[in-house]
């Protein structure tokens, strides 16, 4: 089993819509032998009310640059959409939305003890 560390942003667009995440620095555990990352992450952002389009599959990666001008794979893309209540709409509004979410692995550290 592992520790993840999980953050999640929702970004729209059209910029019609507005939805925060608050899914910021989550750990989860994961146990790549009962579900799939993406089946992970798509349950984790349900639970935030927010649907992933495409049966939960990435449509892209999340890249960050490196030192040596590289670049690392740090997440994926997902496309979602939700329910947007406001108090100046008659009725409540799809709201489309790129999912960004980065993944990042804890390692528990060995703290040596104090004498």
């Amino acid at each position: 089993m592992k520790k993840l560390l999980i953050d999640v942003n929702y970004q729209d667009d059209t910029n019609k819509f507005y939805f925060d995440s608050s899914i910021k620095n989550k750990v989860v555990n994961f146990d790549e032998t009962k579900e799939t990352i993406h089946e992970l992450i798509q349950k984790i952002c349900l639970e935030e009310g927010m649907e992933l389009s495409y049966k939960g599959k990435p449509q892209g990666n999340i890249f960050v640059d490196t030192p040596n001008n590289g670049a690392k794979r740090v997440g994926y893309m997902y496309r979602g959409k939700t329910e947007i209540y406001d108090r100046y709409m008659s009725s409540p509004k799809t709201g489309l939305f790129d999912v960004w979410v980065s993944i990042k692995e804890v390692i528990d550290f060995d703290v040596e003890p104090l004498d």
